[in-house]
């Protein structure tokens, strides 16, 4: 019968059509991976977790040194160890020291001890070669003599080079070991980054003032892919937000000091925040302002100034720039008392 024969088709067309439908929605549940998410170890490598909010970027570097500042000095900027910075890098303080009637020269070879003789400050940007002896003793004469010194500082980077025999891939390190060592200061190889307060990314940390110096009305600045930095005896200036982690290290996360003073020198863990394109992020341009008040009150003093004083008289680099040295006082002498002599005893 035609029919039956129509209805075995119809049941197992039927049939193949619930085999189907089922299998679509068993397999796909078979062949999943279990539904439990692992957090990566490291968390710099978590994009979803690393998106903090962008900074404002307002404001103008209006730099106020004081009545008695230099107004008509010069800054000598490095340029002889082989020092990595453009001018964009620099720009903004530049511009701010000039528009206070500052000079602007550059050291680029020959002896530094001639070349610092006219000039209030020296600024070092990221060294690629170290400071030999001799050229730390007449940094160290300098900021003796009333003149102030501004370090900058970066972390280890990887820089790729290429040439006639290929390319290459290199380390790139500030060699500012031997001259910040001689004023008890340091800067780390390691970068720092924070995912909690950051600018838009987070390698670009927050810094905040500490309290520990006269910064004005900062209340956060913020540092682009910037290393710790370290000072025996002297002032904390900024230090990283909580929470700050620094690459490729166990430590325990914290706050890292990225702007220390000592005296007459000043040294920072990053430069780019220097830029013309980051100045003004936060409060960035009040802190570049407070660097270029300290730069304009340097007070050189050549040693030919000393009047009726010979060079001998000058005598070695003072061993801690500008610090109030004690001077010793001399110890009385007790004065020399006689013994009297008894006189004699006469008997009746």
């Amino acid at each position: 019968m035609w029919w039956r024969e129509a209805g075995k088709r119809i049941a197992v067309l039927a049939l193949t059509v619930v085999v189907v439908v089922a299998g679509a929605a068993i397999v796909p549940a078979l062949l999943s991976e279990p539904d439990t998410e692992t957090s990566l170890e490291n968390p710099e490598y978590a994009p979803a977790e690393i998106a903090p909010d962008p900074l404002p970027a307002t404001g103008t570097i209006d730099a106020d040194p004081g009545p008695d500042a230099t107004t008509n000095g010069t800054v000598l900027i490095d340029r002889g160890h082989a020092n990595r910075f453009t001018r964009a890098d620099i720009e903004p303080l530049v511009d701010a020291l000039i528009r206070q009637g500052f000079d602007v020269e550059f050291y680029t070879s020959g002896d530094l001890a001639t070349a610092l003789e006219d000039v209030d400050a020296f600024l070092v940007i990221d060294p690629g070669a170290e400071y030999p002896a001799g050229d730390v003793d007449d940094v160290r004469q300098f900021t003796g003599n009333g003149g102030h010194l501004v370090m900058v500082g970066e972390p280890d980077r990887t820089a790729i080079s290429s040439s006639l025999f290929g390319t290459s891939i290199q380390t790139q390190q500030s060699q500012l070991t031997t001259l910040a060592s001689s004023y008890g200061m340091s800067v780390d190889t390691q970068y720092l980054y924070n995912q909690e307060h950051a600018d838009g990314t987070f390698k670009h940390v927050v810094a905040r003032p500490t309290g520990e110096a006269d910064l004005g009305d900062i209340e956060r600045t913020t540092m682009y892919t910037a290393a710790a930095v370290t000072v025996d005896e002297g002032t904390v200036l900024l230090r990283s937000a909580p929470n700050t982690h620094k690459s490729g290290s166990d430590e325990v996360t914290g706050e890292y000091a990225v702007a220390v003073r000592s005296n007459n020198a000043v040294l920072l863990g990053d430069k780019t925040f220097l830029r013309g394109d980051r100045f003004n992020v936060a409060d960035n341009e009040r802190f570049v302002a407070y660097l270029a008040e300290f730069v304009l009150r340097g007070e050189h003093r050549p040693r030919g100034d000393d009047e009726g004083k010979s060079d001998d008289e000058d005598g070695p680099p003072p061993a801690d720039d500008g610090a109030t040295t004690a001077t010793a006082t001399p110890t009385p002498t007790p004065e020399t008392t006689s013994t009297p002599t008894p006189e004699p005893v006469v008997e009746d």
